[in-house]
């Protein structure tokens, strides 16, 4: 029994040894003691840079705000700022452009969904010409329109098999008709 407690008191020694040669347990103390104040200080410094990134935010959509209504004061003519001016016009410029932009983009969606004058059906995506018998665009990969004056064909998901109007199930592979 003699032999469990001298090596129980060798360990405690050497554990006692190992914390003093360190510089003892007030040195322990004091490193953990400046580890939480680290920890303490980062945690602090995230807080700081959330409420940072908020305030920033809000001062950005403030902006937007300020420069709203300084293009609508603009365009009802009543901005008295010579500094603003300018800006507000080529913002005007922009909407202006942007509009014809938009509605040269309609004009050649419906040309590209109209057939050419030779029967060819234009791809809605990129508006290359089609094949008669095309299902999907060889050059981007959309879906094509269906033929003028025919019905929309369905396809199986799974085999690709030409699906018969009101099927619930393929002919060819038996599965289920989705969105039947």
């Amino acid at each position: 029994m003699s032999d469990v407690v001298g090596a129980f008191r060798k360990k405690a020694e050497d554990l006692i040894a190992s914390i003093n040669s360190a510089g003892g347990l007030k040195a322990t103390v004091e490193g953990l003691r400046r580890q939480m104040a680290e920890a303490d200080r980062r945690r602090t410094m995230g807080q700081v840079r959330s409420q940072l990134k908020k305030l920033d935010a809000q001062i950005n959509e403030m902006n937007m705000a300020v420069g709203v209504q300084a293009v609508g004061l603009h365009k009802a003519g009543l901005l008295r700022s010579p500094e603003l001016t300018p800006l507000c016009q080529h913002i005007v410029e922009l909407e202006a452009a942007v509009t014809q932009q938009r509605e040269e983009l309609r004009r050649l969606e419906a040309l590209s969904s109209q057939p050419t004058e030779s029967g060819e059906r234009a791809c809605e995506q990129c508006g290359h010409a089609l094949p008669p018998e095309a299902t999907f665009c060889p050059y981007c990969g959309a879906a094509a329109p269906a033929p003028a004056g025919e019905a929309e064909v369905r396809y199986c998901a799974q085999c690709g098999a030409p699906l018969r109007e009101g099927g619930r199930f393929c002919a060819r592979c038996g599965a289920i008709v989705v969105g039947h």
